[in-house]
């Protein structure tokens, strides 16, 4: 591989891991902001407009710890390849 390419690919991972951190901030934000919800009668989520099944918290927040994954993974890859370069 060469240098030049070494240097694009560390740049294209640091943007990837960049954009799915971004992804990732929101998703959680809206894991914990549906875990807070109050409750109706019948145990799901009410947020006094749209009734949200519960566990669907569950899933959102493994999706978020997914993505929190693939962030610490793109940037790996990115800082990799960025000390490839310096030599």
């Amino acid at each position: 591989m060469t240098l030049r390419s070494s240097r694009i690919g560390s740049i294209a991972l640091g943007l990837l891991a960049l954009v799915l951190a971004v992804a990732a901030a929101l998703v959680s934000a809206w894991a914990i902001e549906k875990a807070t919800m109050p409750f109706n009668e019948e145990g799901n989520h009410f947020d006094g407009l749209v009734v949200h099944h519960a566990g669907s918290e569950w899933v959102m927040a493994a999706l978020a710890l997914l993505l929190w994954v693939l962030v610490g993974l793109a940037g790996w890859g990115a800082c990799r390849l960025h000390r490839r370069t310096r030599g």
